[in-house]
């Protein structure tokens, strides 16, 4: 049905009305409400894979949005229903009947409920329309009612909200907000009926949704993950999900994306995953990378970790030789931390030449004569008198830590504000960049102070030897166990990913003698002294790249998989 030209300003109307609701919020509201609109283009996409399309007899199917903010899929899902009765010859009065009684829609906020109704009357008016200020979570469903759950559902973390006043939460302990949504469509679709709901990205791994996962691979046919950065101003990435409630058969595969939504084409170039493999997951997890380049080969090592019995093991946990910890609980804005300005500072902090230590290696990995730069340096008060203050250089995260490379800084940080123990800081250490999504690390004898955005990895007692801590370093800067992060555990978080501890603790090792690390130990000493004579554009030439490619060839060996 076409619109007059005054139909169409008042739709322009009220959708910059829309705009200016949402965008006037607070951030910090917004976040805290999760209030963050479905763009329209992914509502149609929705839509479309959900099967909801003109083409098709739309007067008998029910569609429920039950957290709707200003109604973008209820619009959506009316337009279409008004184009399968234009199509059909179906009078003005049927078609508002059916959008009477097909459309519901429920969101606590009253302003939303408002606009949602009001971009619904911008259709047609159809009277009476289902849109109601209430919590869906709350109402007492009793039985599958629904043909098509459609929603963009707020993230609220458990942590920070109390949610225990749900039914859906208390039927299956601690819950962020979106995983009751999920719990309510399992409730409400009927046998056959569609699930598209937008959710954030800590669905496809995170333990919490262990549940929710294993009931949707178990009691429906997956047919769509979409994993999307940069669709709201949000600190996490979304996932849609588009599901039939069906069991899926033997060899189903699901399409899957992962991709900016800011990108020309968001939706092409789709790739194929077994919905078994992902219930073969520990935690049933969404390891969708795994279908790729030797993702079988990455999955065969976390299962001959995870599963091979004591005897027979050929790997370790890195846990299991490397204590891990955190640097100082600062962020690098930290008014404690200060950038060595005068002459004399910047002599102390000048990075050294590959080579240049001022240590001596022992038997053990002893230290005679450690890097000046771990010596405190004198400091002045603001008044100009001196006091032996002790400054010591801190690394402020993976801005410093380059693979491979021995860290350098210019920052400095008083030894009044250290909080812990010095001699963790001191002491020979491997550095791995936490904030990111990819392995490196660095080999630290120098002595530095680092912020909690570093890992510091010790050898464990009883394993003091320097040499070891080469070993480590190769395999921390390894393409493969890079690979092995990346598919099986960053990956899955578009926006802000993190290393978190305990997967670097399970990180596998092979166990080999000594004699077999003998000949990476060395090139890993090579590389280091090449790497850090580069300056600060790495350009490396053929020898070193040849020596590098030899490495990865002899890491790929100790694990047994080609490279």
């Amino acid at each position: 049905m076409a619109k007059s030209g005054e139909g169409v300003l008042i739709d322009e109307q009220l959708k910059g009305q829309i705009a200016w609701y949402e965008t006037t919020l607070p951030s910090r509201e917004r976040k805290m409400r999760g209030h963050f609109s479905t763009p329209p283009l992914l509502v149609e996409q929705i839509l479309d894979a959900c099967g909801y399309t003109p083409d098709r007899d739309l007067t008998q199917l029910r569609v429920l949005d039950p957290a709707c903010g200003s109604g973008n899929f209820l619009v959506g899902a009316a337009k279409r229903l008004l184009t399968f009765g234009a199509h059909i010859g179906l009078p003005q009065e049927e078609c508002s009947a059916f959008i009477q009684r097909n459309l519901w829609g429920f969101d606590p906020d009253p302003i939303s409920c408002f606009l949602a109704e009001m971009q619904l009357r911008t259709i047609m008016n159809p009277g009476i329309l289902h849109i109601h200020q209430a919590d869906s979570l709350s109402l007492p469903w009793e039985e599958p009612c629904i043909d098509l759950i459609v929603a963009n559902p707020p993230y609220l973390a458990a942590k920070n909200n109390d949610l225990s006043g749900y039914r859906f939460a208390r039927q299956r302990g601690q819950a962020d907000s979106y995983l009751l949504f999920l719990s309510l469509a399992f409730q409400v679709v009927r046998p056959g009926g569609w699930i598209g709901l937008v959710l954030p990205d800590p669905l496809l791994a995170r333990a919490n949704a262990a549940r929710e996962r294993a009931r949707l691979l178990e009691e429906a046919t997956l047919h769509h993950l979409w994993h999307l950065s940069d669709v709201f101003a949000a600190d996490v990435g979304a996932v849609v999900i588009i599901a039939q409630k069906c069991p899926p058969k033997r060899m189903h595969y699901i399409s899957w994306v992962r991709k900016r939504w800011q990108s020309a084409s968001p939706f092409t170039s789709q790739q194929q995953v077994q919905q078994s493999l992902f219930s073969r997951q520990p935690g049933a997890e969404f390891r969708y990378l795994l279908s790729q380049r030797r993702g079988a080969a990455l999955e065969q090592l976390r299962a001959s970790l995870e599963e091979t019995p004591e005897n027979d093991r050929r790997f370790a946990p890195l846990g299991e030789f490397i204590s891990i910890s955190r640097g100082e609980e600062l962020g690098r804005e930290s008014p404690l931390i200060r950038n060595s300005a005068s002459p004399h500072h910047e002599q102390q902090q000048s990075p050294l030449n590959a080579g240049s230590y001022l240590y001596t290696v022992y038997g053990k990995g002893c230290i005679e004569d450690a890097d000046p730069r771990a010596r405190p340096v004198c400091g002045r008060h603001a008044d100009g008198n001196s006091e032996n203050l002790a400054y010591h250089p801190i690394l402020r995260g993976g801005i410093d830590i380059h693979p491979y490379s021995i860290p350098m800084t210019s920052w400095q940080i008083a030894r009044e504000a250290i909080t812990k123990p010095l001699e963790r800081y001191l002491s020979p250490k491997l550095l791995v960049v936490k904030s990111t999504d990819r392995l490196q690390a660095a080999l630290d004898v120098q002595g530095h102070i680092a912020l909690q955005t570093l890992y510091l990895l010790h050898l464990k007692e009883g394993r003091e030897n320097l040499d070891q801590l080469y070993f480590f370093l190769v395999l921390l800067n390894s393409r493969l166990l890079g690979e092995y992060i990346y598919v099986l555990h960053t990956g899955y978080k578009l926006v802000q990913p993190q290393i978190e501890q305990r997967v670097l603790a399970r990180l596998p090792v092979p166990i080999v003698k000594f004699e077999q690390q003998q000949q990476i130990i060395e090139r890993a000493k090579a590389l280091e002294h090449a790497c850090s004579s580069l300056g600060p554009v790495v350009e490396w030439n053929e020898h070193i790249t040849n020596m590098y490619e030899e490495q990865e060839r002899s890491i790929c060996a100790l694990y047994d998989i080609r490279k």
